[in-house]
């Protein structure tokens, strides 16, 4: 790992949030339009066309590990980043990503800000900003660093159920680990193997945990995450941004 974060494409948590907090997803749609948009803007552009469009079907077929309709998108380049995990929530979302060119990240997050602003501006006939300010990044060199941020990015959901979950106040573990489970806006399914997208880049996760991702999940992830739920959270502290 320390030789990754030597390099260029060492990853970085990235964070961003509605305006005043707002929600950013009103319905499921909106869910699978930004879903739909992750995959685009890694390697081009939504077609001008698609402004009302529904691309409920092309974001479920990309949870499927299936391309969506071509008819939808343009492709301009090879892909810019590599998703390493990420979180819809429904007035933020969490990435931890990785360039594979210079400025990847910004073009990328500048690509997909604007798509998705305009679509659900449009939408809500609304104007102005949707997200509050520019996203935030952290640089990822260390690996306590990696690894507490992948438990929480994958697992940011579980405050939807137990408020408490980042004090390590859980109520019903076996409710909570139903639910975490079973949401399909996080890499968690993919990293468990129950799921293989097209958005997670398994070599690079691969490289970056030095464990085996094939379509039965990462190496040991179970294992892992099973043994923090019962742990302490007291190392989340340090490592994450407020939501």
């Amino acid at each position: 790992m320390r030789e990754y974060f030597a390099q260029s494409k060492a990853p970085f948590h990235i964070y961003g949030r509605g305006v005043e907090k707002r929600k950013i997803f009103m319905e499921y749609a909106e869910y699978c339009r930004f879903v739909f948009l992750m995959w685009v803007c890694r390697i081009g552009s939504p077609k001008p066309s698609l402004a009302r469009k529904d691309t409920t079907k092309a974001a479920e077929a990309i949870l499927r590990g299936e391309e969506p309709d071509e008819n939808l998108y343009t492709k301009e380049f090879e892909p810019i980043i590599s998703i390493i995990t990420w979180n819809l929530m429904p007035n933020h979302y969490h990435f931890m990503l990785a360039s594979l060119i210079d400025g990847g990240i910004s073009k990328y997050m500048q690509k997909l800000g604007n798509a998705y602003t305009k679509y659900f501006n449009a939408k809500h006939e609304r104007n102005g900003h949707l997200f509050q300010g520019p996203f935030q990044s952290i640089g990822i060199n260390e690996t306590i660093y990696l690894v507490t941020l992948l438990r929480y990015i994958n697992f940011n959901h579980a405050e939807l159920v137990e408020r408490g979950w980042k004090n390590h106040v859980i109520k019903d573990l076996k409710k909570l680990k139903k639910f975490l489970d079973s949401y399909i806006w996080s890499a968690h399914q993919d990293h468990m193997g129950t799921r293989q997208s097209l958005l997670v880049d398994r070599e690079v996760v691969s490289q970056l945990f030095e464990a085996e991702f094939t379509n039965k999940g990462l190496e040991g992830y179970e294992d892992f995450i099973n043994q923090w739920l019962k742990d302490d959270f007291e190392a989340i502290k340090g490592y994450t941004l407020e939501d």
